[in-house]
């Protein structure tokens, strides 16, 4: 029995780790055949003595077996009508069918729709495949099982390809979409008939009916964090609340759980067992407790299909289904077995699944309640007021322990509020709504009324309950913005961790001495890095359609020029893009933050810089914009007390000494546009010069070129993306740069760069890079050497120190 135990914990960590490895390096099949072969062979050839080898195999067969459930993600097999076949983009005509949950946003709505067909008249062709279809500003509330058609341009998903970067091509392949699509004005998606009706159509329809009739009897915020709770729907809930929650600490208890799941499972128990002992007869010839047992599996399942199949849904129901099994079978169900059950069935069932951040969190924090409590909880009799308090006191400080290392990987944030937040919060979310609120959905199909009145004392609770979370949230310590430790350095944290939980034991000396040890000498490097640096290196974010750029300077200091963004979109670059990037080069704070010229493209993202790295100046030209994304821009200056530098030609930059020269725009005026207008800076590492240029345009280049001394640099950021109206040949000439680097979107719409010009640039003899194509493009100097590393592989300049 033991080995069996041991056996279940070995193989879900290998198929776990199969996964997630094969996620980054997909194994060919002969590899994942022939892995177990070698520790098979040596265990039949050693006989006994070597049994250990037997649990290698064992290891090594469950790795390949994670590995190859995930072949199918990394390297689909796609039908010939498979619309990720399609040459892409494509714009077309798009039907289909919505076969997933909408995802409903303020202003927009995503559908995951099964493609039926695309083109009309005589163009139209039969087609399969999922794609991603984004709707702006829906006319309808779209449902599942609909069917529509919308003009639109299918296109490949592809991510923004920098250091701390979202895998959102991954997580789109996990879900088994590799085609995107949008539609701008959601009246022009047209509903075609034939809506299926399928149980789980039906089961999406009373959700649906639900949440209308939760929102119809509770006004937001509490009616939004109502429908969250009970049937899933976060819709309603705005960005404002969802940092509130973040910062507390208790963001968690907005998604269904283990605590709801058990909840109805106990309801369904109680509520069969006492139909049960009606019957003299059921008494006599049944366990009735037994049959209760598996009844309440029935509700258990409907409420977890109904509320959506998230993760920790779905993870809180197989261990409930594993509990009951064990009971009916005569067995004490252990919570870490069962733990391990239900992640081995989610990975096998859903591949992926690991690389989650949902599954992580929650088994993490689960795993990391139950081993330390057995491992810190006080020795009092079981049972005891002492034992349920002290136990009660460690819930939250394991599950704060256990999951920081990946909320700082996954968030790069930390609450520390949340060891007072989680017991405060959790009655109230966790246990008093979710009772009222399940209450009143049972309800409802029968009992309307008295389900509004259920829906709407809940709303009552829920108000102090958004109130104290609010005040929880409102200090500036409750959560604090931490650096993105690597896959290395969240390693050796766990391995610290693991090594403390498991003293006195030799072993987790050990683990603890190395795992400290290797903590030490990677603060140690960093701290040289940010600190003592001796070189310039220079970082040219892949943002989409727009510019941003970051400059280390040496002795530490750092400089951000731009920070993308969307125009008209609710994509923030800064929090997602820029931000990720400074905080996995362990940067709290930078030294300026400059805006080239106030284009949302440019400045988009300038107002979550503002807010979390405190920039200890503000650089722009006085030129404002206009529009919303401006008007943001300036409260958040505003807002953050920033020192605000308005430049012009020949100012001086104290904050930065010496190394960087103001070039454009000129103190008198005189630009035509917004983009000439651009600030353009000259930034010196001993001999190397790097030059940034906005978007300045040939009547800027003019105004450059009265003074062509100041222009030659090893580095140049392409102006304007590459257009026709830059990098006139005069100006290509006086730059001479070794690198030009062009920041660019991937299948623009501007049909950007210009061919003519990336001509211009490699026949003038400049190893000419593109974001779209290479990602980040990152250039470091000493004076003496350049080099240049891009995150796309198959970029590379001959021209640079190709060595990093």
């Amino acid at each position: 029995m033991v080995e069996v135990r041991a056996g279940l914990g070995v193989v879900t960590v290998g198929v776990l780790a199969g996964e997630i490895g094969a996620a980054a390096w997909a194994p060919p099949p002969a590899v994942l055949l022939g892995a177990p072969a070698l520790p098979l062979v040596l265990w039949i050839a050693t006989g006994r003595r070597w049994r250990s080898l037997a649990w290698a195999t064992v290891g090594v067969a469950a790795l390949a077996l994670g590995a190859g459930r995930m072949h199918p993600v990394t390297s689909p097999f796609l039908q010939a009508a498979d619309v990720a076949r399609l040459r892409l983009p494509l714009a077309t005509v798009l039907e289909g069918r919505i076969v997933a949950a909408p995802e409903r946003h303020p202003g927009r709505a995503v559908l995951v729709v099964e493609a039926e067909a695309v083109g009309r008249g005589a163009a139209r062709r039969r087609v399969c495949g999922l794609v991603r279809l984004a709707v702006r500003h829906p006319a309808r509330r779209w449902r599942y099982g609909e069917r529509l058609r919308v003009e639109t341009t299918l296109r490949a998903p592809h991510n923004f390809e920098n250091p701390g970067r979202f895998d959102n091509v991954g997580y789109l392949a996990r879900r088994g979409v590799r085609v995107t699509a949008s539609a701008w004005r959601g009246g022009e998606v047209e509903r075609l008939p034939g809506r299926t009706r399928s149980l789980r159509a039906r089961l999406e329809r009373w959700r649906d009916r639900l949440a209308a009739a939760m929102a119809a009897a509770v006004p937001p915020p509490e009616g939004a964090v109502l429908r969250a709770l009970i049937v899933g729907d976060e819709e309603g809930i705005d960005a404002d609340l969802r940092e509130a929650f973040t910062r507390a600490g208790v963001v968690h208890v907005l998604s269904i759980s283990g605590l709801h799941v058990g909840l109805v499972a106990v309801a369904g128990f109680a509520l069969a067992r006492w139909l049960l002992a009606r019957s003299e007869r059921l008494l006599l010839a049944a366990d009735v407790e037994r049959l209760a047992s598996a009844l309440s599996l029935g509700p258990v399942a409907l409420y977890t299909a109904l509320a959506g199949l998230g993760v920790a849904t779905l993870r809180s129901a197989i261990m409930v289904t594993a509990a009951v099994l064990a009971g009916l079978l005569g067995r004490r169900a252990d919570v870490l077995r069962t733990l391990a059950l239900a992640a081995l069935v989610l990975a096998l069932a859903w591949p992926g699944t690991p690389l989650e951040i949902g599954f992580q969190l929650s088994f993490v924090s689960v795993g990391a309640i139950v081993y330390g409590m057995r491992r810190l909880a006080p020795g009092a009799p079981v049972g005891s007021w002492r034992a349920r308090l002290g136990a009660a006191a460690l819930v939250s400080p394991c599950a704060l322990l256990g999951t920081a290392p990946l909320t700082a990987f996954h968030f790069h944030q930390v609450s520390l509020v949340g060891l007072v937040a989680n017991p405060l919060t959790i009655p109230i979310f966790g246990s008093a709504v979710v009772v009222i609120g399940l209450v009143g959905a049972v309800a409802e199909p029968v009992l309307p009324g008295a389900a509004a009145v259920l829906f709407r004392l809940a709303g009552l609770v829920l108000r102090p309950g958004i109130a104290l979370v609010r005040a929880l949230a409102r200090p500036a310590w409750a959560a604090v913005d931490v650096p993105i430790p690597s896959l290395l350095e969240l390693a050796l944290v766990y391995g610290l961790l693991a090594g403390l939980l498991a003293l006195p034991r030799r072993g987790a000396r050990v683990l603890a001495v190395l795992a400290l040890a290797g903590l030490a000498a990677d603060a140690t490097w960093w701290t040289r890095e940010r600190c003592c640096a001796e070189r310039l290196r220079v970082t040219f974010l892949d943002v989409g359609q727009g510019d941003a750029a970051v400059l280390e300077l040496p002795g530490g200091r750092v400089l951000v020029v731009d920070a993308g963004g969307f125009p008209g979109g609710d994509f923030d670059t800064g929090a997602a893009v820029v931000g990720p990037f400074l905080w996995s080069r362990k940067i709290l704070r930078v030294d300026a933050l400059a805006m080239t010229h106030a284009h949302p493209d440019h400045s988009g993202g300038l107002p979550y810089l503002l807010a979390h790295f405190r920039p200890r100046e503000f650089w722009w030209t006085g030129v404002p914009g206009e529009g919303v994304e401006w008007e943001r821009l300036a409260a958040a200056l505003a807002a953050s007390g920033t020192r605000v530098r308005v430049l012009a030609a020949g100012a001086s930059l104290p904050a930065l000494g010496d190394a960087t020269e103001v070039l454009h725009p000129p103190a008198d005026g005189g630009y035509a546009s917004l983009n000439d207008s651009s600030l353009t800076l000259s930034v010196r590492a001993g001999a190397t010069v790097v030059l940034l240029t906005g978007d300045i345009e040939a009547r800027a280049e003019e105004r450059l070129l009265l003074a062509p001394a100041r222009l030659p640099a090893a580095v140049l950021k392409v102006p304007h993306h590459g257009s026709r109206t830059s990098s006139t040949p005069r100006f290509v000439d006086a730059v001479a740069p070794r690198v030009a680097v062009i920041s660019v979107g991937a299948d623009n719409r501007y049909r950007l760069p210009s061919a003519e010009v990336e001509a211009r640039y490699r026949a003038r003899g400049a190893c000419t890079l593109r974001t779209d194509h290479c990602g980040a493009i990152t250039v470091a100097a000493d004076g003496a050497r350049l080099e240049v590393r891009t995150t796309r592989s198959g970029c590379a300049c001959p021209t640079a120190t190709p060595r990093w």
